[in-house]
């Protein structure tokens, strides 16, 4: 497997980025790998080049994504934010 070395990162960056590690119970190197995963697959499903097959199966994989998940119901503030 390929080793990748970055330099310059902030310091700060890497403070969040080890606090998140901690939080999803990964090492550092864990949660990088998993958000470069993450990254690449995203990058992936967003180039569909007109395939309405693979614009199908992106939606699928999104709309999955989302199941058994609840959101709060934005409407108010965004009645808040129109009256200003």
């Amino acid at each position: 497997m390929a080793q990748l070395i970055i330099e310059n990162l902030d310091p700060d960056v890497i403070e969040k980025l080890k606090a998140l590690a901690q939080q999803n119970g990964r090492s550092l190197q864990e949660q990088l790998k998993h958000i470069l995963k993450q990254a690449a697959e995203t990058a992936v499903q967003y180039h569909t080049s007109g395939n309405m097959v693979k614009v199908r199966e992106t939606v699928a994989r999104s709309q999955a994504r989302y199941v058994g998940k609840s959101f709060s119901d934005s409407s108010e503030l965004i009645r808040e934010d129109r009256e200003r």
